[in-house]
């Protein structure tokens, strides 16, 4: 695995872990967690988007608006 792929690989888990602790996060947590996942995620798009790597660009969009539609539908307007 390349360092590029590593990278992207790495922004996506560490997405991954804050939008799960969305879930178990206390009220007044749960936009950091969001704002963690948003932030991992565009830095996972725009690294996909330097190696090149167009299904990746799309997969990450996709999940970047997942998580995006969880929060707005789940959390926006606790804590």
């Amino acid at each position: 695995m390349s360092d590029a792929n590593t990278e992207l690989a790495q922004l996506e888990a560490m997405a991954e872990v804050a939008f799960e602790s969305m879930y178990e996060a206390r009220p007044a947590g749960v936009k950091d967690y969001y704002e963690d996942a948003m932030r991992y995620l565009t830095e996972a798009i725009e690294e996909a988007e330097r190696i090149g790597s167009c299904p990746d660009v799309e997969r990450l969009t996709q999940r970047r608006k997942h998580v995006w539609d969880v929060y707005n539908h789940q959390f926006r307007g606790i804590g």
